[in-house]
Protein backbone atom coordinates (compact mmCIF):
# COMPACT_ATOMS: atom_id res chain seq x y z
CA UNK A 1 0.00 0.00 0.00
CA UNK A 2 2.89 2.64 0.93
CA UNK A 3 4.65 1.65 -2.19
CA UNK A 4 1.32 2.32 -4.26
CA UNK A 5 0.68 5.75 -2.80
CA UNK A 6 4.48 6.65 -3.44
CA UNK A 7 4.11 5.52 -7.05
CA UNK A 8 0.81 7.67 -7.48
CA UNK A 9 3.32 10.60 -6.15
CA UNK A 10 2.45 11.00 -2.98
CA UNK A 11 5.39 12.57 -0.23
CA UNK A 12 7.19 11.21 2.38
CA UNK A 13 5.50 13.16 4.71
CA UNK A 14 2.03 12.87 3.38
CA UNK A 15 2.03 9.15 3.41
CA UNK A 16 3.80 9.07 6.76
CA UNK A 17 0.50 11.23 8.04
CA UNK A 18 -2.23 8.91 6.27
CA UNK A 19 -1.32 5.87 7.83
CA UNK A 20 -0.09 7.16 11.08
CA UNK A 21 3.64 5.20 10.63
CA UNK A 22 6.78 8.08 11.20
CA UNK A 23 8.36 8.78 7.84
CA UNK A 24 11.46 6.29 8.92
CA UNK A 25 9.08 3.65 8.99
CA UNK A 26 7.98 4.63 4.95
CA UNK A 27 11.58 5.06 4.06
CA UNK A 28 12.26 1.51 5.17
CA UNK A 29 9.14 -0.21 3.63
CA UNK A 30 10.14 1.22 0.36
CA UNK A 31 13.39 0.28 0.33
CA UNK A 32 12.48 -3.09 1.15
CA UNK A 33 11.99 -5.68 -1.82
CA UNK A 34 9.23 -7.73 0.75
CA UNK A 35 6.81 -6.98 3.40
CA UNK A 36 8.52 -7.79 6.89
CA UNK A 37 5.55 -7.31 9.29
CA UNK A 38 6.50 -5.72 12.56
CA UNK A 39 7.19 -8.24 15.58
CA UNK A 40 7.97 -7.40 19.29
CA UNK A 41 10.61 -9.68 21.17
CA UNK A 42 8.50 -10.78 24.22
CA UNK A 43 10.33 -10.49 27.59
CA UNK A 44 11.59 -13.13 29.63
CA UNK A 45 8.72 -13.68 32.57
CA UNK A 46 9.50 -13.95 36.41
CA UNK A 47 7.53 -17.13 35.71
CA UNK A 48 8.94 -18.98 33.15
CA UNK A 49 11.19 -21.49 35.29
CA UNK A 50 8.81 -22.45 37.25
CA UNK A 51 5.81 -23.21 34.06
CA UNK A 52 6.37 -26.91 33.93
CA UNK A 53 6.00 -27.32 37.61
CA UNK A 54 2.82 -25.40 37.88
CA UNK A 55 1.32 -27.27 35.05
CA UNK A 56 2.43 -30.41 36.74
CA UNK A 57 0.48 -29.94 39.77
CA UNK A 58 -2.46 -28.73 37.73
CA UNK A 59 -2.35 -31.92 36.15
CA UNK A 60 -2.55 -33.27 39.39
CA UNK A 61 -5.68 -31.95 40.25
CA UNK A 62 -4.28 -28.68 42.10
CA UNK A 63 -6.29 -25.72 40.46
CA UNK A 64 -5.80 -22.97 43.58
CA UNK A 65 -3.50 -20.64 42.42
CA UNK A 66 -2.73 -19.57 46.33
CA UNK A 67 -1.61 -22.99 46.93
CA UNK A 68 0.44 -22.91 43.88
CA UNK A 69 2.20 -19.29 44.13
CA UNK A 70 3.14 -20.19 48.09
CA UNK A 71 5.01 -24.04 47.07
CA UNK A 72 6.67 -21.80 43.79
CA UNK A 73 7.41 -18.65 45.95
CA UNK A 74 9.29 -21.28 48.53
CA UNK A 75 11.36 -22.44 45.22
CA UNK A 76 12.45 -18.77 44.57
CA UNK A 77 9.52 -17.10 42.37
CA UNK A 78 9.79 -13.57 43.40
CA UNK A 79 6.33 -12.22 40.39
CA UNK A 80 3.21 -11.54 41.81
CA UNK A 81 0.11 -13.64 41.64
CA UNK A 82 -2.06 -11.99 39.37
CA UNK A 83 0.78 -13.52 36.66
CA UNK A 84 0.11 -17.02 38.39
CA UNK A 85 -3.61 -16.53 37.76
CA UNK A 86 -3.43 -14.95 34.13
CA UNK A 87 -0.82 -17.75 33.20
CA UNK A 88 -3.15 -20.54 35.38
CA UNK A 89 -6.29 -19.47 33.43
CA UNK A 90 -6.39 -21.27 29.58
CA UNK A 91 -5.43 -24.41 31.50
CA UNK A 92 -8.23 -24.82 34.28
CA UNK A 93 -11.23 -26.47 31.83
CA UNK A 94 -8.39 -28.62 30.09
CA UNK A 95 -7.59 -30.02 34.04
CA UNK A 96 -11.02 -30.01 35.03
CA UNK A 97 -12.11 -31.93 32.10
CA UNK A 98 -9.33 -34.70 32.32
CA UNK A 99 -9.94 -38.39 31.81
CA UNK A 100 -9.04 -40.89 34.34
CA UNK A 101 -9.74 -44.82 34.26
CA UNK A 102 -11.96 -46.02 36.96
CA UNK A 103 -9.56 -48.45 39.05
CA UNK A 104 -11.97 -51.86 40.02
CA UNK A 105 -10.60 -54.01 42.56
CA UNK A 106 -10.66 -57.46 43.59
CA UNK A 107 -13.25 -59.09 45.39
CA UNK A 108 -12.23 -58.23 49.40
CA UNK A 109 -9.11 -56.35 48.28
CA UNK A 110 -10.26 -52.68 49.03
CA UNK A 111 -13.26 -50.47 50.78
CA UNK A 112 -13.17 -47.04 51.27
CA UNK A 113 -14.37 -44.38 53.71
CA UNK A 114 -15.31 -40.72 53.99
CA UNK A 115 -17.85 -38.56 56.12
CA UNK A 116 -20.43 -36.62 55.04
CA UNK A 117 -22.10 -33.54 56.99
CA UNK A 118 -26.01 -32.79 57.61
CA UNK A 119 -27.94 -30.76 59.09
CA UNK A 120 -31.49 -31.18 61.92
CA UNK A 121 -33.71 -29.18 62.91
CA UNK A 122 -33.45 -29.35 66.87
CA UNK A 123 -36.92 -27.14 68.14
CA UNK A 124 -35.98 -24.70 65.88
CA UNK A 125 -31.97 -24.68 66.75
CA UNK A 126 -29.46 -26.17 64.14
CA UNK A 127 -28.01 -29.36 64.83
CA UNK A 128 -25.12 -30.74 62.89
CA UNK A 129 -24.37 -34.27 62.58
CA UNK A 130 -21.84 -36.12 60.84
CA UNK A 131 -22.27 -39.54 58.45
CA UNK A 132 -20.00 -42.01 58.54
CA UNK A 133 -19.74 -43.77 54.72
CA UNK A 134 -17.79 -47.60 54.64
CA UNK A 135 -18.32 -48.42 50.80
CA UNK A 136 -16.62 -52.25 49.47
CA UNK A 137 -14.70 -51.44 46.35
CA UNK A 138 -15.79 -54.91 44.65
CA UNK A 139 -19.26 -55.24 45.93
CA UNK A 140 -20.24 -51.52 46.18
CA UNK A 141 -22.04 -52.77 49.27
CA UNK A 142 -22.74 -49.57 51.50
CA UNK A 143 -22.72 -48.84 55.31
CA UNK A 144 -24.10 -45.33 56.98
CA UNK A 145 -24.21 -44.25 60.26
CA UNK A 146 -24.53 -41.09 62.14
CA UNK A 147 -22.70 -39.86 64.70
CA UNK A 148 -22.38 -36.70 66.38
CA UNK A 149 -18.54 -36.07 66.11
CA UNK A 150 -15.85 -36.94 63.44
CA UNK A 151 -13.58 -37.73 66.65
CA UNK A 152 -10.66 -40.45 66.00
CA UNK A 153 -12.39 -43.14 68.77
CA UNK A 154 -15.63 -41.76 67.45
CA UNK A 155 -14.19 -42.93 63.64
CA UNK A 156 -12.85 -46.30 65.62
CA UNK A 157 -16.20 -47.37 66.93
CA UNK A 158 -17.65 -46.64 63.48
CA UNK A 159 -15.28 -48.79 62.13
CA UNK A 160 -16.04 -51.70 64.15
CA UNK A 161 -19.62 -51.48 63.37
CA UNK A 162 -19.31 -51.59 59.67
CA UNK A 163 -16.93 -54.74 59.99
CA UNK A 164 -19.90 -56.51 62.08
CA UNK A 165 -22.36 -55.81 59.13
CA UNK A 166 -20.17 -56.77 56.15
CA UNK A 167 -18.83 -59.94 57.99
CA UNK A 168 -15.50 -59.25 57.82
CA UNK A 169 -12.52 -56.79 57.18
CA UNK A 170 -11.54 -56.17 53.82
CA UNK A 171 -7.21 -56.06 53.06
CA UNK A 172 -7.18 -52.22 52.69
CA UNK A 173 -9.24 -49.34 53.36
CA UNK A 174 -8.65 -46.15 51.36
CA UNK A 175 -8.83 -42.61 53.03
CA UNK A 176 -8.89 -39.17 52.39
CA UNK A 177 -6.45 -36.95 54.41
CA UNK A 178 -8.55 -36.64 57.50
CA UNK A 179 -6.40 -35.51 60.52
CA UNK A 180 -7.78 -38.96 62.57
CA UNK A 181 -5.71 -40.77 59.72
CA UNK A 182 -3.28 -39.13 58.28
CA UNK A 183 -0.58 -37.21 60.92
CA UNK A 184 1.83 -35.47 57.75
CA UNK A 185 0.86 -35.45 54.11
CA UNK A 186 4.40 -35.09 53.40
CA UNK A 187 5.74 -38.26 55.41
CA UNK A 188 6.73 -41.00 54.18
CA UNK A 189 5.62 -44.62 54.87
CA UNK A 190 4.33 -45.50 58.56
CA UNK A 191 5.36 -42.22 59.72
CA UNK A 192 2.62 -40.66 57.83
CA UNK A 193 -0.69 -42.10 59.87
CA UNK A 194 -1.26 -40.93 63.08
CA UNK A 195 0.05 -43.51 65.61
CA UNK A 196 -3.16 -44.86 67.54
CA UNK A 197 -5.03 -45.10 64.53
CA UNK A 198 -2.49 -47.12 62.92
CA UNK A 199 -2.33 -49.44 66.02
CA UNK A 200 -5.95 -49.76 65.34
CA UNK A 201 -5.31 -51.08 61.93
CA UNK A 202 -2.88 -53.40 63.41
CA UNK A 203 -6.02 -54.81 65.91
CA UNK A 204 -7.71 -55.67 62.62
CA UNK A 205 -5.44 -56.47 60.34
CA UNK A 206 -5.94 -54.41 57.74
CA UNK A 207 -3.68 -51.56 55.72
CA UNK A 208 -4.48 -48.18 55.59
CA UNK A 209 -4.41 -46.41 52.38
CA UNK A 210 -4.54 -42.01 52.06
CA UNK A 211 -5.14 -40.75 48.61
CA UNK A 212 -2.71 -38.67 46.97
CA UNK A 213 -3.43 -34.98 47.66
CA UNK A 214 -5.71 -32.75 44.97
CA UNK A 215 -7.02 -36.35 43.71
CA UNK A 216 -10.37 -36.67 44.84
CA UNK A 217 -10.83 -39.37 42.26
CA UNK A 218 -8.82 -42.10 44.26
CA UNK A 219 -11.52 -42.67 46.91
CA UNK A 220 -14.75 -41.44 44.39
CA UNK A 221 -16.49 -44.59 44.66
CA UNK A 222 -17.29 -43.78 48.56
CA UNK A 223 -17.74 -39.70 47.21
CA UNK A 224 -20.37 -41.11 45.19
CA UNK A 225 -21.72 -43.53 47.97
CA UNK A 226 -22.02 -40.13 50.17
CA UNK A 227 -23.91 -38.31 47.66
CA UNK A 228 -25.98 -40.65 46.51
CA UNK A 229 -26.86 -40.77 50.57
CA UNK A 230 -27.69 -37.47 50.53
CA UNK A 231 -30.01 -37.42 47.67
CA UNK A 232 -31.60 -40.84 47.70
CA UNK A 233 -31.50 -41.02 51.68
CA UNK A 234 -31.67 -38.02 53.46
CA UNK A 235 -34.93 -36.05 51.21
CA UNK A 236 -36.96 -39.81 52.88
CA UNK A 237 -36.50 -38.02 56.37
CA UNK A 238 -39.22 -36.11 57.59
CA UNK A 239 -39.67 -36.25 61.46
CA UNK A 240 -37.05 -38.17 63.72
CA UNK A 241 -36.77 -38.43 67.78
CA UNK A 242 -32.87 -38.13 67.86
CA UNK A 243 -29.79 -40.04 66.39
CA UNK A 244 -30.67 -43.29 67.10
CA UNK A 245 -33.75 -43.28 65.25
CA UNK A 246 -32.57 -41.72 62.57
CA UNK A 247 -29.71 -44.29 62.53
CA UNK A 248 -32.53 -46.95 62.12
CA UNK A 249 -34.53 -44.90 59.42
CA UNK A 250 -30.75 -45.24 57.54
CA UNK A 251 -30.75 -49.30 58.28
CA UNK A 252 -33.91 -50.09 56.42
CA UNK A 253 -32.86 -47.83 53.58
CA UNK A 254 -29.41 -49.35 53.18
CA UNK A 255 -30.82 -52.80 54.13
CA UNK A 256 -33.94 -52.74 51.67
CA UNK A 257 -33.19 -50.33 49.37
CA UNK A 258 -29.58 -49.20 48.67
CA UNK A 259 -28.09 -52.69 48.96
CA UNK A 260 -30.40 -54.80 47.20
CA UNK A 261 -30.82 -52.36 43.80
CA UNK A 262 -28.91 -53.03 40.55
CA UNK A 263 -26.26 -50.69 41.07
CA UNK A 264 -25.69 -47.99 38.13
CA UNK A 265 -21.66 -49.07 37.20
CA UNK A 266 -21.42 -52.41 37.80
CA UNK A 267 -24.91 -53.68 37.14
CA UNK A 268 -24.84 -55.97 40.05
CA UNK A 269 -27.07 -56.16 43.57
CA UNK A 270 -24.44 -55.27 46.41
CA UNK A 271 -25.87 -57.45 48.94
CA UNK A 272 -25.37 -60.56 46.20
CA UNK A 273 -21.91 -59.59 45.37
CA UNK A 274 -21.02 -58.66 49.00
CA UNK A 275 -21.38 -62.74 49.87
CA UNK A 276 -18.34 -63.51 47.09
CA UNK A 277 -16.10 -61.24 49.02
CA UNK A 278 -13.62 -63.03 51.32
CA UNK A 279 -12.95 -60.78 54.07
CA UNK A 280 -11.26 -61.95 57.14
CA UNK A 281 -12.49 -62.43 60.35
CA UNK A 282 -12.15 -58.66 62.45
CA UNK A 283 -10.96 -59.15 65.81
CA UNK A 284 -13.66 -59.90 68.61
CA UNK A 285 -11.94 -57.72 71.10
CA UNK A 286 -12.79 -54.06 70.47
CA UNK A 287 -10.62 -51.07 70.17
CA UNK A 288 -10.73 -49.01 73.00
CA UNK A 289 -8.93 -45.73 72.88
CA UNK A 290 -10.51 -43.99 75.71
CA UNK A 291 -11.27 -44.63 79.06
CA UNK A 292 -14.75 -45.34 79.78
CA UNK A 293 -17.20 -43.13 82.10
CA UNK A 294 -17.65 -44.28 85.41
CA UNK A 295 -20.67 -44.02 87.77
CA UNK A 296 -22.18 -45.36 91.08
CA UNK A 297 -25.98 -46.63 90.83
CA UNK A 298 -27.97 -45.29 93.05
CA UNK A 299 -30.56 -47.17 95.47
CA UNK A 300 -33.23 -46.44 93.60
CA UNK A 301 -31.65 -48.43 90.59
CA UNK A 302 -30.59 -45.04 88.15
CA UNK A 303 -27.44 -43.11 86.97
CA UNK A 304 -27.17 -40.00 86.08
CA UNK A 305 -24.96 -38.85 82.76
CA UNK A 306 -25.14 -35.68 81.08
CA UNK A 307 -27.69 -34.18 83.46
CA UNK A 308 -30.15 -37.34 82.29
CA UNK A 309 -31.14 -40.37 84.20
CA UNK A 310 -31.09 -43.67 82.89
CA UNK A 311 -32.24 -47.34 84.79
CA UNK A 312 -29.98 -50.23 85.58
CA UNK A 313 -31.09 -53.71 86.96
CA UNK A 314 -32.21 -53.41 90.44
CA UNK A 315 -28.94 -56.08 91.04
CA UNK A 316 -26.23 -53.80 90.30
CA UNK A 317 -27.87 -50.95 92.78
CA UNK A 318 -24.65 -49.69 95.11
CA UNK A 319 -22.46 -50.98 92.20
CA UNK A 320 -19.93 -48.82 89.78
CA UNK A 321 -20.22 -49.57 86.54
CA UNK A 322 -19.14 -48.32 83.04
CA UNK A 323 -21.17 -45.90 80.84
CA UNK A 324 -20.36 -46.17 76.83
CA UNK A 325 -21.39 -43.46 74.86
CA UNK A 326 -21.56 -44.50 71.22
CA UNK A 327 -22.64 -40.87 69.58
CA UNK A 328 -24.58 -42.61 67.36
CA UNK A 329 -27.69 -42.53 69.81
CA UNK A 330 -27.37 -45.09 71.99
CA UNK A 331 -25.72 -45.70 75.70
CA UNK A 332 -24.39 -49.03 76.58
CA UNK A 333 -23.58 -49.71 80.41
CA UNK A 334 -21.15 -52.50 81.26
CA UNK A 335 -20.06 -53.58 84.68
CA UNK A 336 -16.04 -53.03 85.58
CA UNK A 337 -15.58 -56.24 83.94
CA UNK A 338 -16.27 -55.42 80.73
CA UNK A 339 -19.41 -57.55 80.49
CA UNK A 340 -22.46 -55.54 78.92
CA UNK A 341 -25.60 -55.05 81.44
CA UNK A 342 -28.18 -52.95 79.32
CA UNK A 343 -28.42 -50.33 76.44
CA UNK A 344 -30.41 -47.65 76.84
CA UNK A 345 -31.10 -44.34 73.27
CA UNK A 346 -29.48 -41.23 73.97
CA UNK A 347 -31.68 -38.44 75.40
CA UNK A 348 -31.06 -35.12 73.75
CA UNK A 349 -31.78 -32.40 76.16
CA UNK A 350 -31.57 -32.09 79.88
CA UNK A 351 -33.37 -33.96 83.21
CA UNK A 352 -35.11 -36.36 81.29
CA UNK A 353 -35.73 -40.16 82.38
CA UNK A 354 -35.09 -43.04 80.72
CA UNK A 355 -36.88 -46.41 82.54
CA UNK A 356 -37.04 -49.79 81.67
CA UNK A 357 -39.45 -51.75 83.32
CA UNK A 358 -37.40 -54.86 83.19
CA UNK A 359 -35.31 -53.14 85.45
CA UNK A 360 -37.57 -53.29 88.67
CA UNK A 361 -39.16 -56.33 87.98
CA UNK A 362 -37.37 -58.67 90.76
CA UNK A 363 -37.40 -55.43 92.87
CA UNK A 364 -41.02 -55.27 93.21
CA UNK A 365 -41.99 -58.39 94.27
CA UNK A 366 -39.43 -58.73 97.31
CA UNK A 367 -41.16 -58.72 100.95
CA UNK A 368 -39.84 -55.63 103.09
CA UNK A 369 -38.24 -56.68 106.25
CA UNK A 370 -39.24 -55.07 109.61
CA UNK A 371 -37.49 -54.28 112.64
CA UNK A 372 -37.81 -56.66 115.45
CA UNK A 373 -39.07 -54.17 118.18
CA UNK A 374 -41.17 -51.54 116.13
CA UNK A 375 -43.97 -49.92 117.29
CA UNK A 376 -47.07 -50.60 116.42
CA UNK A 377 -49.05 -48.26 114.19
CA UNK A 378 -53.24 -48.35 115.36
CA UNK A 379 -55.78 -46.32 113.49
CA UNK A 380 -57.20 -44.59 117.65
CA UNK A 381 -55.65 -45.10 120.84
CA UNK A 382 -57.96 -45.33 123.82
CA UNK A 383 -57.17 -43.26 126.89
CA UNK A 384 -56.78 -44.83 130.66
CA UNK A 385 -59.11 -43.47 133.21
CA UNK A 386 -58.70 -44.53 136.29
CA UNK A 387 -61.92 -45.12 138.93
CA UNK A 388 -62.07 -44.06 142.09
CA UNK A 389 -64.31 -44.01 145.22
CA UNK A 390 -66.38 -40.02 146.01
CA UNK A 391 -64.59 -40.23 149.30
CA UNK A 392 -61.16 -39.81 147.97
CA UNK A 393 -62.09 -36.68 146.30
CA UNK A 394 -63.86 -35.58 150.28
CA UNK A 395 -60.36 -36.32 151.77
CA UNK A 396 -58.37 -33.99 149.35
CA UNK A 397 -61.30 -31.03 149.92
CA UNK A 398 -60.47 -31.38 153.37
CA UNK A 399 -57.32 -31.40 153.44
CA UNK A 400 -57.34 -28.14 151.15
CA UNK A 401 -59.72 -26.40 153.58
CA UNK A 402 -57.13 -27.30 157.20
CA UNK A 403 -54.28 -26.30 155.28
CA UNK A 404 -55.61 -22.90 154.05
Amino acid sequence: MIKEMRNKGMYISDISKSICKSEKTVRKVLKSDEHEPYSRTPKPSKLDPYKPYILKRMDEGCLNSSIIYDEISVQGYAGKRTILRDFMRPHRKRCKQKAYKRFETKPGEQAQVDWGEFTLDYGGTTKRIHAFVMLMGYSRALYVEFVENEKLQTLIECHERAFKYFGGVPQTIVYDNMRTVVRDIKAQGLDRFNKAFLDFAKHHEFKPIPTRPYHPESKGKVESGVKYVRRNFWPRVAEITGIDDLNNEVRHWTHYIANVRVHGTTKRIPAQSLAEEPLHPPNPKDFRLTEDTKRKVSSDCFISYQSNRYSVPHEYAGRVVCIRDRLNGSLDIYTLENTMICSHVKLHGKYNLSKNREHFEGLLTRERTVAAKAPKLVPTKDSKVHIRPLAVYDDIVDAEVKSS
